[in-house]
């Protein structure tokens, strides 16, 4: 598909494009932040397994309705968790989205998507609430809002009766079962419940095939997708707000693991030391110990005296230090530990100051 073929699609169907170009923003400004963080994800992770929750974008755990936050069941739509993941879902939207926005037009499409996307999300959660499930577990993506215009098409087939359009019909209930086999092939990797909640909500809305069809570009039609445009409109403003006001509790959490970090790190050497001045503890458990500081001490100021730890430890699991290798080993730890102790006093004082405010 070339550029100009390309803006023609754009021109034609604005709803689709415009959903599908804000699920790839989203993803992309996920992707951005999660790779400035201590691990970052994988390339794996990234690709096909997921990177974990999307909250700060507004995906969905049954906490966040508990507290009062139901714009997550629109914004939830929006989230992607892997490439994979976003990429199946344009697929099937672009498919799905422009067919729909030929028939009833752009206005008719943003209200599906949000009726679809509300309602499947919140039948989904009444669902997880009965059975029990946990409340922390995360959900997100477009698949809820794709189930629902699946069994919006499978209705609209059957409302039509006409022979193609009974073929569509056949067609999208094939891809139901298919879905449906997929969710419970790999339940951990797809939220069942709301592809259910959507396809639910969808059925209904089908049955209006014909109604719609003849409403495309009409009065009604425009001030119900512009009332549902506002609605979404509404629901990223408040995630915003929201990752806003909880952007000073963020920082503090941060502060707060690293603050442990460094107690956690300083207690390590404080064992090291231990044996490199006393010659008390296990040498054959220096390397480890000091393996597990790397995020730590593995950078800055401290990395080649760490690194010259590291090796000496490792060294002398295997045999014992000349008095000269032990007092260099004793100058490195010295050099990290002092080091350890500048940048814990500076960040506990940035961190109660923080606190303070």
């Amino acid at each position: 598909m070339n550029l100009r073929a390309i803006v023609k699609e754009i021109r034609d169907f604005p709803a689709t494009a415009l959903f599908g170009a804000s699920w790839l923003l989203v993803f992309a400004a996920m992707v951005a932040l999660r790779l400035q963080e201590h691990p970052a994800p994988t390339i794996w992770q990234v690709l096909v397994a997921g990177f974990g929750d999307g909250g700060r974008f507004g995906d969905l755990t049954l906490n966040d309705l508990a507290a009062g936050e139901y714009w997550r069941l629109i914004t939830c739509n929006f989230v992607h968790y892997s490439v994979v993941h976003i990429g199946m879902n344009l697929f099937a939207f672009y498919l799905l989205g422009t067919l729909l926005e030929s028939w009833y037009g752009s206005w008719a499409l943003v209200t599906i998507y949000g009726m679809t996307g509300v309602g499947g999300n919140l039948l989904s959660a009444m669902a997880r609430e009965a059975m029990g499930s946990s409340p922390a577990v995360h959900s997100g993506g477009g698949s809820v809002v794709i189930m629902g215009l699946i069994g919006l098409c499978a209705t609209a087939g059957w409302a039509s009766r006409a022979e193609g359009d009974r073929e569509l019909t056949w067609q999208m209930l094939k891809a139901l079962a298919i879905t449906g086999a997929l969710g419970l092939a790999f339940p951990r990797y797809i939220d069942n419940w709301g592809h259910a909640g959507g396809a639910i909500v969808g059925l209904p809305i089908g049955l209006a095939h014909r109604r719609l069809f003849a409403g495309r570009g009409g009065p009604r039609a425009w001030a119900v997708g512009v009332a549902w445009l506002l609605v979404i409109a509404a629901g990223v403003a408040a995630q915003a707000r929201s990752d806003f006001r909880e952007a000073g509790a963020r920082e503090l959490e941060t502060m707060r693991s690293q603050v442990r970090a460094d107690a956690a790190a300083y207690r390590a050497l404080l064992a090291v030391r231990s044996w490199a001045t006393r010659g008390v503890g296990n040498p054959k458990a220096l390397a480890p110990a000091l393996r597990s500081l790397a995020p730590t001490l593995d950078g800055g100021p401290t990395r080649s005296a760490y690194r010259r730890l590291l090796a000496g430890a490792s060294e002398y699991a295997r045999r014992k230090p000349t008095p000269q290798e032990r007092a260099a080993f004793r100058a490195d730890l010295e050099t990290v530990m002092e080091a350890v102790r500048e940048e814990a006093s500076g960040r506990l004082r940035e961190y109660w100051s923080l606190r303070r405010r």
